[in-house]
């Protein structure tokens, strides 16, 4: 089953609970939330998202002759 599938079955067992049911799962969905290591994702950097570039120094001008493929 895929995720999306496990998702969409998860939503409507929790569309089937009573009031009090629903404010115990999603407290227990918000302690799973606080619990997870956020600062993973503070730790990657704008830089490191565009280090797959070969050439850094980007400009429009180098920008403007690779769409027009202009040398």
């Amino acid at each position: 089953m895929g995720d999306l599938a496990q998702i969409d079955k998860i939503v409507s067992e929790v569309n089937g609970l009573e009031e009090n049911e629903r404010i115990i799962f999603f407290n227990r969905i918000g302690e799973i939330y606080e619990n997870t290591n956020i600062q993973e994702y503070d730790e990657i950097t704008i830089k490191s998202a565009f280090g797959l570039w070969r050439d850094r120094n980007i400009t429009k001008e180098s920008l403007r002759k690779k769409a027009w493929n202009i040398d």
